[in-house]
């Protein structure tokens, strides 16, 4: 069934008014006169500092040490969220189509929440992950207990050892969400949940070590690019005594703990990607050595490393690293386009581009949707891909585009994660009332839990407490992103000429990505659950 097709046969399509021609004006000027500010003020401020000494140890506590000890710390979280997983499978497997908790519970609080738990939190979902639940459930037969595996140990593929696959899965995720209907289909949204729980726990039976986590698990991943910007942090106490450590227990594991599931050592940690904030490490190291630190926002994007070669090597984005910091930016804004009339217009007689491609093409929605979506993501990371070549040839000192293209991609990454967070905030205030009634009948039939199916929140927040919101986040995470590119461009390239050469073509490229996510919430958005 092509549900595109479907659901743009729908009769009713509520629409929620764009950011205002004023504010957008202001916003729009706001973000070329910062882009200035950023890099005469506070760029070479940044480049002549050391890395931020400021940590504060939220595990300086015994007693708080050993609940991060204790096996049952991430068990009882765990298990509850397994429970509460299971629930809203079950929900959306047999409950009414029309109304039911799932959609709403997964898509518009958890998936749209996400991310606003990540900037604070880190990569705390993966604490509590249902899937990796499951999948340790069924692998170990234990829950609070250091046993030996059920892994089967096989050899796990080379070229699988990346990020790519969780790439792949997150274009086809949104792929799936935006032009199939899944958001509002319960049985799709609880197949969706299955199939992740089924990778976990094959992978956990397969491979010893967390390979769904680290290579798969498009959810996990995007969690770790984006808590190189969260104030949490799990480092090593005192560098002195992992240097002096001879047995890397974090990372092999011992009698204490499981080994590392992304294959970190707390010797060499400097940046949070790969972590999951499992706290295997707090259980396996002998030496209490292990924290959990409160740090400044954006640590991992603008401290300074110790050197400028180690920008594209050791302590600079991996290729891969690079490519999913790259595409999280394209497919984020792709999100928002997919939303506009532009894009899909419900109103008779008005233009959109499917429409078009429909009448142009002949072609059916689905071969529409995959053509424009291959195009409307393709295009971010082309531009991207060419102001690094052009920045290249502009240093002039030996430095390639590739180079340029895995060192300033982490720079994109406050772009992506305040725009995105922007676009999920519209979800959150517009359409998260709609819990409410849900809760009091979450498989549609009837029932009126607390005496909550009458009850209609509505919006949580006035359209106009929502603009400015979003303005400010979109505004806040360009100036990180022109911060962040001028402390790459300085490290990388010692030559102070050459590196601000290099600057102009990326920043420029900020400049315009940070106008195009403004004009996309100046355009009017098709709401996914209507609005009460």
């Amino acid at each position: 069934m092509d549900h595109a097709h479907d659901h743009a046969a729908e009769p009713m399509m509520m629409v929620m008014a764009g950011v205002p021609l004023g504010l957008y004006l202001v916003a729009v000027g706001a973000v070329i006169l910062l882009s200035f500010f950023a890099t005469e003020w506070l760029g070479p401020r940044s480049t002549s500092s050391r890395r931020s000494r400021w940590r504060v140890d939220l595990t300086r506590g015994r007693r708080v040490y050993r609940w991060f000890r204790s096996r049952w710390f991430q068990a009882v979280p765990q298990m509850l969220a397994v429970s509460l997983f299971l629930f809203l499978i079950y929900v959306g497997l047999f409950g009414s189509r029309v109304q039911n908790l799932t959609p709403t519970a997964v898509w518009t609080l958890w998936w749209a929440g996400l991310i606003f738990a990540v900037l604070v939190l880190g990569s705390a979902w993966c604490f509590i992950c249902p899937w990796d639940g499951l999948a340790n459930l069924v692998s170990r037969l234990r829950v609070a207990a250091r046993v030996d595996t059920l892994s089967m140990g096989l050899r796990f593929p080379h070229w699988l050892e990346n990020t790519y696959p969780a790439l792949l899965l997150f274009a086809l995720l949104t792929w799936l969400e935006l032009g199939f209907g899944v958001t509002t289909d319960p049985r799709a949204t609880a197949y969706l949940g299955l199939a992740m729980a089924a990778m976990a726990i094959v992978a956990a039976l397969l491979w010893d070590g967390k390979r769904f986590c680290a290579h798969f698990c498009p959810v996990g991943r995007i969690c770790g690019i984006y808590s190189s910007f969260s104030p949490i942090e799990i480092r090593s106490r005192k560098q002195r005594s992992c240097d002096a450590c001879t047995t890397e227990d974090c990372l092999n594991g011992n009698e204490l703990g499981y080994p590392c599931p992304t294959g970190l050592s707390l010797k060499n940690l400097d940046m949070s990607v790969m972590c999951t904030m499992c706290t295997e490490c707090f259980k396996s190291c002998r030496k209490h050595n292990v924290a959990v630190n409160l740090r400044p926002f954006g640590a991992d994007l603008l401290e300074s490393r110790s050197s400028p070669s180690e920008a594209v090597s050791r302590r600079g984005p991996a290729t891969d690293h690079a490519w999913l910091a790259v595409m999280l930016l394209a497919l984020t804004l792709f999100h928002g386009l997919s939303m506009t009339s532009l894009w899909e217009s419900f109103e008779p007689g008005r233009w959109s581009l499917l429409k078009w491609m429909g009448q142009v093409l002949g072609t059916p929605q689905s071969v529409n949707f995959t053509l424009a979506m291959g195009l409307a993501v393709g295009l971010p990371i082309a531009v991207y891909s060419l102001s690094c070549n052009l920045a290249a040839r502009w240093v002039a000192n030996g430095v390639s585009g590739r180079q340029l293209f895995t060192a300033f991609a982490y720079s994109l990454l406050p772009v992506a994660l305040f725009y995105h967070l922007a676009h999920n905030l519209m979800h959150l205030l517009a359409e998260g009332g709609h819990v409410v009634p849900l809760l009091g009948d979450p498989m549609g039939r009837g029932a009126n839990w607390l005496g909550l199916r009458e009850v209609h929140v509505g919006a949580l927040a006035s359209d106009q407490t929502l603009w400015v919101a979003q303005v400010v986040l979109v505004v806040v995470g360009h100036v990180f992103g022109v911060v962040a590119a001028h402390r790459i461009a300085h490290r990388l390239v010692p030559d102070r000429r050459a590196a601000t050469r290099s600057l102009v073509p990326l920043t420029a490229l900020m400049v315009l990505l940070s106008i195009t996510g403004l004009s996309l919430m100046h355009m009017d958005m098709n709401m996914r659950m209507g609005r009460m």
